[in-house]
């Protein structure tokens, strides 16, 4: 019989939650130790946390309004170094796929305007006008959601109102939220809950839907009328009205607050500001129209008493123009590149940190979304 009792607990628990989730379910036949490790709920959540780190697949969304489909695109590789990069980026522009990439999967819509969600623990939420469903591109299967809540007939947030869908994932809690918001959120702002949470033990998971549910709180922000950004439990918008504030909105108590911005925050006419949500951490890209140029902060600290600023890119060079706007699109963050992308017109572009350049990866002929799948242990 198999034994680690040579091994500290907390060791064998560690060394367990960096394994990819296929490889677990036979690790359960090793021993009851084993077994009764990776059932636990606190399994679940240190495995999810530490994935969210992980560098091991980046998914690609191709969408194509004309024909109403979402092409989606899978990358292996085993560190963001540049020769996988490139491999990627040949596979997502030129249709060339290699050893370390996979053929698309391809997914038909009833409806326009596709967008695609956050990808939180294992599942990516898909939205058009007509469906919700969540996606493991892993297992390659698929749960579509009701659309319209339960009591959608007595509703006065009804589907002819303008709203906002978005998704997220409690790892306190293990608990995937689906909120769509009603326009306009102030002084009242409207929304519509889903709540789907794991259950089950000895590695057979599954989703526990909950009925929509349609709340209302007070939000005396003007918030910009686009998309929140995701990450750890919270919804971030910028405000409308100068000086620019943060806004979150908690996913466990359906509340908004205040958090405290970056320094580059200040009434300046020639800067433009957004916010990104990449690998579980909150970032601030600071656009400065007259460099031009581009800061990147990350929220440091669980309260965002502490930013801390990890890139400055100069795009003298990769900026044909001027743009008063934000022109550029970011589709990841890491420690030694960052990619992003000029939507005027559309290129797809890579910082390298360590040689202070950017390099171009040519010209995007289509909408994309890129994020990090997120291994996890549940089977829909």
């Amino acid at each position: 019989m198999f034994s680690c009792s040579f091994l500290p607990l907390e060791v064998i628990i560690r060394i367990l939650s960096f394994l990819p989730s296929k490889t677990l379910p036979k690790l359960r036949l090793v021993s009851k130790q084993f077994n009764s490790i990776i059932s636990e709920p606190y399994f679940l959540r240190l495995h999810h946390r530490h994935d969210l780190n992980s560098p091991s697949i980046l998914t690609a969304f191709t969408v194509s309004s004309q024909s109403l489909v979402v092409e989606l695109k899978l990358l292996r590789f085993p560190k963001p170094n540049q020769t996988a990069l490139t491999a990627f980026w040949s596979s997502l522009l030129e249709e060339r796929y290699n050893e370390q990439s996979q053929k698309a999967i391809r997914k038909s819509f009833l409806g326009d305007r596709v967008r695609v969600l956050s990808s939180n623990h294992q599942l990516i939420c898909f939205v058009s006008d007509k469906e919700h469903f969540l996606f493991d591109p892993i297992n390659q299967k698929t749960l579509e959601i009701s659309q319209l809540p339960s009591a959608s007939s007595s509703s006065s947030s009804s589907s002819s109102s303008s709203s906002l869908v978005s998704f997220g994932f409690l790892s306190s809690t293990l608990q995937y939220k689906l909120i769509r918001f009603f326009l306009p959120f102030h002084p009242i702002c409207k929304f519509e809950s889903l709540t789907l949470s794991i259950k089950g033990r000895n590695y057979k998971h599954h989703l526990e839907i909950s009925p929509w549910k349609s709340q209302e709180t007070e939000c005396p922000y003007l918030l910009q009328p686009y998309p929140p950004v995701h990450t750890d439990g919270f919804l971030y918008w910028t405000t409308k009205e100068a000086p620019t504030k943060i806004v979150t909105f908690s996913l466990e108590h359906e509340k908004f607050s205040v958090l405290p911005p970056p320094p580059c925050f200040e009434d300046n006419p020639n800067h433009d500001f957004s916010l990104c949500g990449i690998r579980g951490n909150l970032w601030a890209v600071d656009y400065n129209a007259l460099e031009p140029n581009m800061e990147i902060w990350m929220v440091n600290g669980s309260n965002g008493s502490a930013w801390v600023k990890t890139h400055r890119i100069d795009l003298k060079e990769t900026l044909t123009r001027y743009y008063r706007a934000f022109p550029i699109k970011i589709h990841d963050i890491q420690c030694d590149c960052v990619f992003f992308q000029v939507l005027f017109p559309s290129r797809v572009k890579i910082y390298y940190t360590s040689k202070n350049e950017v390099k171009d990866f040519g010209e995007l002929h289509h909408e994309l979304q890129c994020c990090y799948y997120t291994d996890g242990l549940l089977c829909l």
